[in-house]
């Protein structure tokens, strides 16, 4: 009789997920191996996605396997169940993509969904390359989301993917922390968040076959991201220095998208969605292949135990003060009976960093946080760490924060902050906890913050110290454990060092 595994065995089985048949051709290039040879190549090997998952219930967990492969069409079929017997076939499709340009070559995402799973198990599924009675190219295991009452981990980092030394070792060191899942704070990959930079830059990495700080690791065969649309995701601009997403410059653009699977309870249709401009056939080609998922996706929220979370969109075409956005923000932050809040969007709010220090616009909503008990927020932009202290924070002029053209958004205003707590002997915080956690491994900023808090004085803040701890100096990302015994947070470095720590309690 076949048993489930336990999460630690899964973790340990090469991430979850065996490649039986798929051998490398070339960098982020894999064909099978089969008697008959095939001619399928794959550019991103089959990954975990969270799926449509928000809240809780119970056979109403659904998860995703995706895959791309590069030119015409093949025949799938994915299987799944709680033990080696599967037991259940789900249904498999495809969208077509423009490829990069030289060549437009096509390629084409599938997906198969998961669907009447529940919380908390571990659940088998295989892939075939040539229908049912096709050869077997992965056999692996996925964990749902746990329910209310578990104990969770989850790791936390953005500006990551370009294919450095510090992001493979970032990648490496979170993989051994074995999280439940990954919370991407932005900027997942380098420079333009085209599909081709996440074959070339994403996928190798965090779906390395084997785990190796000079590689990366196999996060992405078991482990689920969930991830925020960031400035590189939308990063070609208007006349008027809009970001908008150029299908004509870059055929493959906004691949967050279409390689991402991410719930879907945002607005249907946001009042501030990505700006796209191209060509028809560019523009439909990409509608046809993100689907709903455009551009619904930029903004969702998902429970995991006692924790939730809701993701935003931060890009500088965003006005954080339009009233519909507000009413979505409230409305969701407070609809959800978690313990534990947190709000994750890419550009922080409380930044003492040199380069994006004037992108402040999204500290109007702080007022907000603080009323529905949000605990931590979590950004990246800012390619290094920093911790603030809890602070409430009363904005002054917030007609500064809206969606002009120009990047000055610095939003001036009044800091109380809770010196005593320390996250040690005071672990009650009085305020919202700002992480910036943006070392996940493209180059760093800063260099010479670190340890030196006379440099995280600003005097547009009237010299307020609401920053608490900084390290520039080396790549990391953000572990946190939430259990029965609340919250605690350790920032890890790329060489598995803890260089900051802090405990978090409620009444």
């Amino acid at each position: 009789m076949t048993r489930d595994i336990t999460r630690r065995e899964l973790l340990k089985a090469a991430g979850g997920l065996t490649f039986l048949a798929l051998v490398p051709m070339g960098r982020g290039l894999f064909a099978a191996k089969t008697r008959r040879g095939s001619s399928v190549v794959y550019t991103a090997l089959p990954y975990v996605q969270p799926g449509s998952g928000s809240a809780g219930g119970a056979g109403g967990e659904n998860a995703v396997i995706a895959w791309q492969i590069e030119g015409p069409a093949a025949e799938f079929a994915v299987e799944y169940g709680p033990t080696g017997d599967y037991g259940t076939r789900a249904d498999v499709s495809s969208q077509l993509r423009i490829g990069p340009e030289p060549p437009r070559a096509e390629r084409r995402n599938y997906s198969a969904r998961l669907s009447g799973l529940e919380q908390g198990r571990t659940y088998r599924y295989r892939i075939r390359e040539g229908g049912a009675r096709g050869v077997v190219i992965a056999a692996g295991y996925l964990t749902t989301r746990q329910r209310r009452g578990a104990s969770i981990r989850f790791a936390a980092f953005g500006d990551n993917a370009f294919g450095d030394a510090g992001e493979r070792a970032v990648a490496y060191h979170a993989y051994h922390a074995r999280p439940d899942f990954i919370m991407n704070t932005g900027d997942n990959v380098y420079e333009s968040g085209r599909d081709d930079e996440y074959a070339r830059y994403f996928f190798p990495v965090y779906n390395a076959r084997s785990a190796d700080p000079r590689v990366g690791a196999p996060l992405l065969r078991s482990v689920p991201f969930y991830t925020v649309i960031a400035n590189h995701d939308v990063h070609d601009y208007d006349a008027s220095s809009r970001p908008l997403a150029d299908f004509d410059a870059h055929p493959d653009s906004l691949a967050y998208f279409t390689s991402m699977h991410l719930p879907l309870n945002g607005p249907v249709s946001p009042p501030q969605a990505t700006p796209i401009v191209g060509a028809q056939e560019h523009l439909a080609t990409f509608r046809v292949c993100a689907g709903e998922r455009y551009p619904r996706m930029a903004n969702y929220s998902f429970d995991y135990g006692d924790a939730h979370f809701l993701c935003l969109d931060s890009n500088l075409y965003v006005d954080p003060t339009h009233p519909e956005w507000v009413r979505y923000i409230a409305a969701d932050l407070s609809s959800t009976d978690a313990r534990w809040k947190f709000v994750v969007y890419h550009h922080p709010a409380f930044n003492v960093g040199l380069n994006h220090y004037r992108e402040q616009q999204m500290r109007v909503l702080s007022p907000l946080f603080e009323e529905h008990g949000v605990d931590v927020v979590l950004s990246g932009h800012e390619h290094n760490y920093q911790r603030t202290r809890p602070l409430r924070f009363t904005p002054g002029n917030r007609s500064l924060a809206g969606a002009a053209p120009g990047r000055d958004r610095r939003v001036p205003g009044s800091f109380v902050v809770d010196q005593r707590f320390d996250g040690h002997a005071v672990t009650k915080p009085s305020g919202v906890i700002y992480i910036t956690t943006g070392a996940g491994g493209k180059e760093l900023y800063d260099p010479g913050f670190t340890d030196r808090p006379e440099r995280w004085l600003r005097p547009d803040d009237g010299n307020v110290a609401y920053v608490s701890r900084m390290v520039t100096d080396r790549h990391s990302f953000s572990l946190f454990e939430i259990g029965h015994g609340g919250l605690t947070m350790s920032q890890i470095d790329e060489t598995g060092r803890t260089i900051d720590r802090i405990h978090v309690t409620k009444t």
